[in-house]
């Protein structure tokens, strides 16, 4: 099973173990951009990242953190998009501020696979 259950959410931020979620995509001019939202547990509290980039993978190449950031300015690997003291706040936050879903968070490193599951999906169309 890919997704985590929430307590096991919880419990992946409370060990300190970054998790994270595919937000999907939309089209900018000529562009498609995805997004994908990350909790990191950090000095105390939880970040929420939010991270959009330009759409460059192929059927094979699934890595969203190499893909070209759709604003060049900001960071490479997302935007702070608020902090929270606890797991709780912080999947509530992500839930009410990006409409993140209680029951598809991924470890860290899975998102690529959300993405493949999208492409795929987006491409050739549902199964």
């Amino acid at each position: 099973m890919r997704h985590l259950t929430p307590s096991f959410a919880h419990a992946a931020l409370r060990r300190g173990k970054e998790i994270e979620q595919f937000l999907g995509g939309f089209d900018q001019g000529k562009e498609h951009i995805i997004r994908w939202a990350a909790l990191s547990p950090a000095k105390g509290q939880i970040i929420l990242y939010l991270s959009e980039v330009v759409d460059v993978g192929t059927d094979t190449f699934w890595d969203v953190s190499e893909f070209p950031p759709l604003n060049p300015d900001e960071e490479t690997w997302g935007k702070i998009t608020g902090t929270a003291a606890s797991p709780e706040e912080a999947l509530d936050l992500a839930e009410h501020r990006l409409g993140a879903a209680p029951d598809r968070w991924v470890n860290q490193g899975v998102v690529g696979s959300e993405y493949g599951d999208y492409r795929a999906t987006r491409n050739h169309g549902p199964s």
